[in-house]
């Protein structure tokens, strides 16, 4: 080794004074290295290396201009092309000098073979090409920055083709310079996203490439940049931003290092129930649920809940709170009714964590001291006839309880004041949670339902301590707002004792702390909640309801006031049909999925008085003998709480044609059946109502024959073709008769035409006799119609007085033509009579 060194000083020792080879031009591949001289030039017959035996050694051919000389290249070769380098240049004599180095501008290009994309964090990273390290022992990254190799040129394992560099990491595009000037630019790996987990009020993101330094990033979430104020850390494999989102909703995150952009992160901002109360498995009832985001911010959301196998409807979200209506649960074996999972998905976004939800388990969620009573709330509290008090582990026997029928609210008065014990309940069987309780100090008031507009209630107090006999109550309500009492004065005995307090505008119920020195109790009052008198259904298919609704208009236009009916809420948010709120009633669109039911007003979550509503479509008069023209008619149908979804089902079959005929909503009171029948045959139809049959028949009947005028004739001896015009013609004619004669040849030309031959006279009307009316009688299908008209005219081109007084003309030509064809014809049967005679005389 030290000859080697040696040599090498020597060889840059000898190397100022050599001959420089005068390169015009050289070529670098993986084949080869090519190298074009001056013909006269010197030039580089071979390079030695450290670790290469025999050198790299240039064939050169001639012309009269140029030398080239080319190195063939291959794999193991170039593996070896690493370490100090050396030059044999031969001259134009054929002398040649091995102790010359290199010139770097003539050593060959690097050759990348991929693409270098290191970590931001650093790490020890391959570069792939040819001729690397040729004169090279180490890299700089411009301007200055120094790259080692991570193993020693010495190494056996040492690999020129796949180098392995100790690169230290940075942000952004970057370039290796080389000592012969060649430059290759690149840039780190794209930042990746792996994961992303939500904080309280903020996101940290898991991956790597990010960079160190926030001057090189861009986080943008949905397409949004965050502003850089946001950014709480940043680091190569890990970021953390402040966000806070307060609805189920997913959102892209990306982030832009060095000029490099990550992927797409689709992050799930997860519903998350956290409490739910219990309902009875036979009732059903309200559920809600406590939690973070547990609405959208989207209008039309789809917000599914259930719990195991069961669905939880007519969902209400807020964002930290879902309520829902759940079904009662008949008596079935082997359905899973406890611990079941509780699954919530809001616009197809599912919750993760584990809360279960159990049928009938009691639960105390509070308690307060309305009136001197105990009120428990909660859930699930069973019956009065099964339902369990324990004070201080001792069965209370001689209370009466009442619960409410949602099983929500438990209420007796105890027997003697309750001082700090410990009160849980027994539910068929089943314990609830234990509370602390305390109910010596109490109050009433009167009156016990204030206006919505607010009102002075008086409250008394009981079993006031004397050290708080000169004190002056104080009332608290939930919004931290107070009032003092005003002392009624009612007595001189001060442990039991009434105030008065203004109670201020509201609605619903209001829970009220009221203290006095260092006691305090808790109760609630309700405000009056309205009165509904009676609802009909009226025009415009609205349902009205009728009652005195004064001091609640303003609390309608704020949204406090939602009706209930058919077991639906109704709000007003039907397009161009709306809940009309007046101060003497309300109404509200009638709707197919309607039905009779109770009907109430709730009112800031308290529900008033229902009302029974009958909404029942009823028929109250069909026409059981409908007559109708020839072409069909209208059958009305009158009756009351008649809506668009009635008409669905409501239709008549006639039986002789075996046709039925659907029917159109008019009104609430009528209904409309159109039945396009041609008569004159009378029918027995059947109506169908609201899907039923009814128990009658309707029997239809048409109009007789309606006679109106017709054309003359002129000579009464031998008659003649007249048409008569009028309604209700039928093709079934039974007989036409003018006065005495019978008008034959009968022809029904269409339902207001009929045309016949009048019978001739025996006699010739005298032109006096002529002027008279000639009784026209009809008869079709046994129907009787007629009208006394002049038939008989001394000039056949007049129009007919019957004509005139009805404004109709008549085609003469027409009526004349008829006339001809008709004496062709008797002269015809007249000739062939004579023949006929003539014959049988002869035989």
């Amino acid at each position: 080794m030290k000859i080697f060194i040696l040599f090498f000083v020597l060889l840059l020792c000898f190397d100022t004074f050599a001959y420089v080879p005068d390169v015009k031009d050289f070529k670098c591949t993986k084949q080869s290295l090519e190298y074009t001289y001056d013909i006269n030039s010197a030039y580089y017959s071979k390079w030695n290396f450290e670790y290469m035996n025999n050198g790299l050694v240039f064939e050169c051919k001639n012309n009269s201009i140029l030398r080239t000389c080319t190195a063939d290249m291959s794999i193991e070769t170039a593996k070896n092309l690493y370490g100090y380098a050396g030059a044999c240049v031969t001259d134009n004599n054929g002398e040649t000098d091995c102790f010359v180095s290199i010139v770097p501008k003539y050593s060959p290009k690097p050759i990348i073979d991929s693409d270098f994309k290191p970590s931001t964090k650093g790490s020890p990273t391959i570069l792939k090409g040819y001729y690397l390290v040729i004169g090279v022992t180490f890299y700089t990254i411009i301007p200055d920055t120094r790259v080692q190799f991570v193993e020693r040129i010495s190494d056996k394992s040492f690999d020129p083709l796949n180098l392995l560099i100790e690169y230290q990491g940075g942000c952004g595009p970057r370039t290796f310079v080389w000592p012969n000037g060649f430059k290759y630019s690149f840039n780190h790996s794209s930042p990746k996203i792996d994961n992303i987990s939500i904080g309280t009020s903020s996101m940290i993101s898991l991956g790597s490439n990010f960079c160190n330094n926030s001057d090189s990033v861009e986080i943008y979430l949905d397409g949004v940049q965050i502003d850089k104020s946001n950014m709480k850390s940043i680091d190569h494999e890990q970021f953390e931003i402040n966000y806070i989102q307060e609805y189920s909703k997913s959102i892209i995150v990306n982030i832009v290092s060095g000029g490099l952009e990550s992927n797409k992160f689709k992050l799930d901002y997860k519903p998350t129930p956290i409490k739910i109360n219990s309902v009875p498995r036979l009732k059903g009832g309200s559920i809600t649920i406590f939690g973070d985001r547990l609405s959208s911010q989207l209008n039309n959301s789809t917000i599914i809940v259930k719990f195991g196998q069961f669905d939880c409807k007519n969902v209400i979200s807020s964002k930290n709170e879902i309520v829902c209506n759940l079904g009662s649960v008949p008596n079935v074996e082997k359905v899973k009714l406890i611990d079941l999972q509780v699954n919530i998905s809001i616009n197809g976004i599912f919750n993760e964590n584990n809360l279960l939800f159990s049928f009938d388990t009691p639960i105390i969620s509070d308690f307060i001291l309305p009136q001197g009573e105990v009120k428990l709330v909660g859930d699930c509290f069973g019956s009065s006839q099964i339902t369990q008090v324990y004070i201080d582990d001792v069965l209370q026997s001689n209370i009466t309880i009442n619960i409410n029928e949602r099983e929500t609210t438990l209420s007796f008065k105890p027997i003697h004041p309750i001082k700090k014990s410990k009160l849980f309940l027994l539910v068929n069987g089943t314990k609830s949670n234990t509370i602390e309780i305390d109910s010596s100090f109490y109050v009433k008031s009167v009156p016990s339902f204030p206006s919505v507009n607010g009102q002075i209630v008086n409250f008394t107090l009981f079993n006031i301590n004397p050290n708080n006999y000169n004190k002056i109550p104080i009332m608290n309500f939930q919004d931290n707002s107070s009032i003092e009492a005003i002392d009624y004065k009612n007595s001189n005995e001060y442990s039991t004792h009434t105030y008065s307090f203004a109670i201020p505008k509201g609605c619903g119920r209001i829970d009220i702390a009221i203290s006095i020195g260092d006691q305090l109790t808790r109760t609630e009052n309700f405000y009056e909640l309205p009165i509904i008198s009676s609802c009909s259904i009226v025009s415009n298919q609205m349902i009205k309801c009728i009652g005195n609704f004064t001091n609640y208009l303003n609390l309608f236009k704020n949204g406090k006031i939602k009706i209930q009916f058919s077991n639906m809420i109704i709000i007003d948010n039907i397009p161009k049909n709306p809940v009309i709120f007046k101060s003497d009633s309300f109404s509200f669109p009638m709707k197919p999925e309607y039905s009779s039911s109770d009907i109430s007003l709730i009112v800031c979550d308290e529900t008033s008085q229902s009302l029974k509503v009958d909404i029942t479509p009823l028929i109250k008069f069909v026409n059981q003998s409908p007559v109708f023209n020839s072409t069909g008619g209208e059958l009305l149908i009158n009756g009351e709480n008649f809506n668009e979804n009635t008409i669905d089902n409501t239709s008549v079959y006639c039986f002789l044609n075996k046709q039925v005929y659907n029917c159109s909503f008019v009104n609430n009171t009528s209904i409309s059946c159109s039945i396009k029948l041609e008569g004159p045959f009378d029918q027995i139809c059947k109506i169908k109502f609201n899907g039923k049959e009814e128990k009658y028949n309707v029997s239809i009947s048409y109009y007789p024959p309606l006679v109106l005028n017709s054309t003359m004739i002129s000579n009464s001896s031998i008659g003649g073709i007249i048409t008569i015009f009028g309604n209700e013609f039928y093709n079934q004619i039974d007989l036409i008769t003018v006065g005495k004669s019978k008008c034959l040849n009968s022809t029904f030309i269409n339902s207001t035409s009929i045309s016949c031959f009048v019978e001739p006279l025996d006699f010739n009307i005298i032109q006096s006799e002529k002027q008279k009316q000639q009784y026209v009688n009809i008869t079709i299908n046994g129907k009787r119609g007629g009208n006394n008209l002049i038939i008989y005219s001394g000039n056949s081109n007049k129009i007919d007085e019957n004509n005139k007084s009805n404004k109709n003309t008549i085609d003469d030509k027409q009526a004349n033509n008829e006339i001809k064809n008709e004496s062709i014809k008797i002269k015809r049967n007249y000739i062939l009579f004579i023949i006929l005679f003539s014959t049988i005389v002869i035989i």
